[in-house]
């Protein structure tokens, strides 16, 4: 299950080559992750009223290509699994078919204290996730 995002690349985003700057790129996935939960599941900040936080534990992204300012990238942004209370997440960036670069992140469903919780704590929201993510 994936979900497609179009970015615009804005001129503050590109360094002094005329690059999209390498910090950018965990920002778009960011929107990756936002328009997945949109279109498979609800709004993130639902999951946040109900007590489920599910913060970065740690990215990887690997640059394939240039993108620049004006340029419109495409961004598939896809569930790989879930195994208990970690759930990851990959990208492909693109602009017109051509390789930007690609990556992933990988998270824990924590509760509001920002401690791993026991899935069961987590209720009806917890059986969505489910059915979206992949186990292993």
């Amino acid at each position: 299950m994936e979900s497609l995002s179009q970015i615009a690349v804005r001129y503050a985003e590109s360094d002094q080559m005329g690059v999209v700057h390498h910090s950018h790129y965990p920002v778009y996935f960011e929107q990756g992750r936002t328009d997945f939960f949109i279109q498979h599941l609800r709004p993130y900040a639902e999951f946040e009223s109900q007590g489920i936080l599910a913060p970065v534990l740690s990215y990887q992204v690997e640059i394939l290509g240039r993108a620049g300012y004006g340029d419109l990238l495409h961004l598939r942004t896809r569930a790989d699994w879930m195994k208990g209370v970690r759930i990851q997440m990959s990208y492909y960036l693109e602009i017109e078919g051509r390789a930007v670069a690609r990556g992933s992140s990988l998270h824990a469903l924590v509760g509001p204290d920002l401690k791993p919780a026991n899935p069961r704590q987590f209720g009806p929201l917890y059986q969505e996730l489910v059915k979206v993510f992949p186990r292993p």
